[in-house]
């Protein structure tokens, strides 16, 4: 009898704390996009995009350390040195994971959050992303399919057993054995506002060998165009939280590399994309043709009017391996074609029904 009731109280001890993670976890993401906004976060993303993220991660100097100092790395929540990586195999995914949930981690990697273990320790570990980032395409993965994490000292090998659409805050069960790694993104994950719901991919722990090699150096890949809006245009404001734009969702067409697909790029280059869109409106609400010639292509006639922005803009962005072909932003009211030129993101051509 004593044991069982030992067991009991363990059992309920896990799930009251699980739910505690949960709710820190999911209490940080919401109070990050409502206190700052997205707007904001967006602009973040365009001047950090890839920069910061880790270049190497970097073997232990001691390979016979105990487990649970390879569990729980020393890391600060600002470092730029990747605590792990998560592998993806039916994905061709690998993402670094930086420690926290900061806005500064996620536009760069996936964050672990601080209130759950490390994978591979007891309970529930949290990893996070944003929203058309490194876990934008875990809802194709099914029950058995691989997830792996990579540290200084072990590798781990966990199992897909299901998936769920929560609201923040909702209750996630341990595995069976106790040992379970959740990979957490917005839903839909092709959304660029603010969602309420949560994606989690659900997986349990099935192996843990010693790591004998060292994962090689993390590759980040950055839109190879910038708009070349000039200073006094710039000065205006060319960030969402200047203009009455509404996003809608993401679309990626062409070929994209898997390294593009999975990692920061795309958002970068939609920020990019909607400078050049909002500078576009200033320059028409100006009559400035100027500033007009220096976002557009040679000969493309400034249009006469600025198009009304009362419907959500989605964005196509065409990509062949990591380069641009082209992106389009269009709602109901406009369709906006911009295209690479020696470097520099050009306006092709503003249709309006």
């Amino acid at each position: 009898m004593a044991t069982t009731e030992a067991e009991g109280s363990r059992r309920k001890s896990r799930g009251v704390w699980t739910v505690v993670l949960m709710s820190l976890g999911a209490l940080l993401v919401l109070v990050a996009g409502l206190a700052v906004a997205y707007p904001l976060w967006w602009t973040h993303r365009s001047h950090v995009g890839g920069s910061h993220l880790v270049q190497q991660f970097k073997k232990t100097q001691t390979p016979t350390q105990v487990a649970a100092k390879c569990i729980s790395p020393p890391q600060s929540a600002n470092s730029q040195t990747a605590a792990g990586l998560v592998e993806i195999p039916s994905l061709s995914l690998t993402a670094p994971v930086l420690q926290g949930l900061s806005e500064s981690v996620l536009a760069v990697a996936a964050g672990h959050d601080p209130a759950s273990p490390w994978p591979g320790g007891s309970g529930e570990s949290v990893l996070e992303s944003h929203d058309v980032s490194y876990f934008s395409q875990i809802g194709k993965l099914k029950k058995g399919d691989d997830v792996v994490w990579v540290d200084h000292c072990e590798t781990r090998t966990f199992e897909v057993i299901g998936s769920e659409i929560v609201t923040p805050g909702t209750l996630l069960e341990p595995p069976p054995n106790d040992r379970g790694l959740a990979l957490i993104t917005c839903y839909p994950t092709d959304a660029l506002f603010f969602v309420p719901d949560r994606f989690v991919l659900l997986t349990s722990l099935v192996t843990l060998k010693k790591a004998t090699t060292t994962p090689g150096a993390v590759k980040v890949v950055t839109p190879n165009v910038k708009v070349p809006a000039p200073a006094d245009l710039v000065a205006q404001g060319l960030t969402l939280q200047d203009s009455d734009v509404l996003v809608g969702v993401m679309k990626l067409t062409g070929s994209a590399s898997t390294d593009w697909v999975q990692g920061p790029a795309s958002l970068d280059l939609e920020a990019l994309a909607l400078e050049s869109y909002i500078g576009a409106e200033k320059a028409i609400a100006a009559n400035n043709g100027t500033w007009w010639k220096d976002l557009a292509t040679p000969g493309l006639a400034m249009p006469t009017s600025v198009w009304s922005n009362g419907a959500d803009t989605n964005v196509t962005e065409d990509i062949v391996g990591n380069s641009v072909r082209s992106v389009t932003l269009s709602s109901q009211n406009v369709t906006f074609v911009l295209v690479p030129k020696g470097g520099e993101l050009l306006i092709q051509s503003v249709s309006v029904p």
